[in-house]
């Protein structure tokens, strides 16, 4: 398998590059695939790999559509090397052995893989968290393969939302990407919260900080923009809904024994606020994600952070204020409620 490992050892090179050369990006994407497809021989179009897995709390992404997330160019480039960049700031501050705990491997363990062919075992362990049973067992078999098992401190096939760790305080590095634009459905929140609550600081997050912000926008402006225009000439930011960083846990308040609605943030906004620029009438959520320091996913970027355009009222209702929450519950997301 060494030469899968060499291949490995390239593409994440490829990732670590700051300038972005998209054919050189496809180009690695592409042989990344072509490694983990086949090595694993997952049938994605099978009704067993679609299935999803629905908790109380939010929704655990089926094989099929974990696999899929590799797609997206952006999000994979941006996060692997996030992952490089937290691991060489330990090694800079004199960290010898660097431990990962990555919840959500899915069915590859995307976000690692190239990064485990960069380091030895004695440089970087890692425990790997997958609650999805079929993408557990693809998951596992594929590191045993490629030989990265001794890397692997524990394989837990559990729910990361309840997990108890073993040993908090190795761990250096989270590492979740659980998660939708909107930061809808899925189990990111709980799972940040859950897993910093237990883990003593200093602690590097990854992403190191999901944001949603509503914004005015000019649509017209954005629907006619060039790579060339500027976020600030069709959004104009309003309010700060929610933050997740590595503070969460102390300052949203969330209770796992409590399987009912939670809102972990509310704001209000005046309709009326945009009155001085009248181009700017229509509300949107703005998903931003900072995965580690100047690594950033921007606007438009990736799926992850397409703009949400909110429904507004109709004229004749009148109505002056807009409540927007963020919810958890078996769905997890934001609400809208206007008066």
């Amino acid at each position: 398998m060494q030469h899968y490992r060499d291949e490995l050892l390239k593409i994440g090179t490829v990732f670590q590059r700051e300038e972005i050369d998209f054919l050189e990006l496809s180009s690695a994407i592409n042989a990344y695939k072509q490694i983990i497809y086949g090595l694993t021989n997952i049938d994605i179009h099978s009704d067993a790999s679609r299935q999803d897995i629905h908790s109380s709390n939010g929704k655990a992404i089926g094989t099929t559509w974990a696999a899929m997330c590799l797609e997206d160019i952006l999000r994979t480039k941006k996060f692997i090397n996030g992952v490089f960049k937290a691991i060489e700031k330990l090694k800079r501050d004199g960290k010898k052995t660097i431990h990962i705990l990555y919840a959500g491997t899915g069915p590859f363990a995307t976000l690692l893989l190239p990064v485990l062919a960069q380091y030895s075992s004695e440089e970087l362990k890692t425990t790997l968290i997958e609650i999805n049973t079929e993408s557990f067992t693809f998951m596992k078999a594929l590191i045993e393969q490629l030989g990265f098992d001794e890397h692997v401190l524990a394989y837990k096939n559990e729910d990361a939302t309840k997990l108890k760790i073993e040993n908090p305080e190795t761990i250096d590095i989270v590492l979740s990407e659980t998660l939708q634009r909107g930061l809808v459905v899925e189990q990111q929140v709980p799972i940040t919260i859950n897993l910093l609550k237990q883990i003593p600081q200093p602690i590097l997050l990854i992403p190191e900080s999901l944001a949603l912000d509503v914004c005015w926008m000019n649509y017209n402006v954005f629907m006619n923009r060039s790579i060339e225009t500027n976020e600030e000439s069709y959004c104009l930011p309003i309010k700060r809904l929610i933050e997740i960083n590595k503070n969460s846990h102390e300052n949203l308040i969330f209770d796992f024994n409590n399987s009912n609605v939670q809102i972990l943030a509310q704001e209000k906004i005046e309709l009326s606020s945009n009155k001085q620029q009248p181009d700017y009438n229509h509300l949107a959520l703005i998903t931003r994600i900072k995965v580690f320091e100047d690594e950033e996913i921007l606007m438009n970027e990736s799926g992850l952070t397409l703009p949400i355009f909110l429904k507004m009222p109709e004229e004749a209702n009148n109505a002056q204020i807009l409540t927007i929450s963020y919810k958890i519950d078996e769905i997890p997301g934001y609400t809208l409620e206007y008066s």
